[in-house]
């Protein structure tokens, strides 16, 4: 029957209570989220921006919020182009909206107000849009009708 050292068997509890340590980082890191409706401001966005809405994590982030077009074009980082044909972003509100229950034969209107609770669509403004392969990557867009700005993006 093979011995241990007191020594080995505080390396290998170590070692173990480490490695379930790191996972359940990872899995919370991967799993938490955090969301807000209408908050009049959140740190990591400039000053200008109010009335805050977001949804927070690492596998899907979008915010949306007012600010002027003017604050716009000095915040975003990216090359943003005029909208030409309506365009649709995903909203902070998408993984909620996806669990109303619409019935067996919802009617036309109620389709299209579901569909608003997920998705924002732009007709007038600027957009930037850039997907990979895979799925992922970023949406932004600003509403010049509502001085509205909807940002959206994922890792994949």
């Amino acid at each position: 029957m093979p011995r241990y050292t007191l020594k080995s068997l505080l390396i290998a509890v170590t070692v173990v209570g480490t490695g379930i340590g790191l996972l359940r980082g990872c899995f919370l890191a991967l799993t938490h989220f955090e969301t807000a409706e209408n908050v009049d401001h959140v740190i990591w966005l400039p000053d200008s921006a109010s009335s805050v809405s977001y949804y927070r994590s690492y596998n899907y982030t979008a915010y949306e919020f007012e600010m002027s077009e003017e604050d716009f074009k000095k915040w975003i980082w990216l090359d943003v182009k005029p909208i030409t044909k309506p365009v649709k972003v995903n909203r902070y509100s998408y993984f909620a909206a996806r669990r109303v229950d619409l019935g067996p034969n919802p009617t036309l209107a109620e389709m299209e107000t579901w569909e608003a609770l997920g998705t924002a669509t732009i007709k007038n403004g600027l957009y930037h849009s850039h997907r990979r392969g895979s799925g992922g990557g970023v949406d932004v867009a600003f509403d010049r009708d509502k001085d509205r700005v909807y940002f959206q993006t994922n890792p994949r």
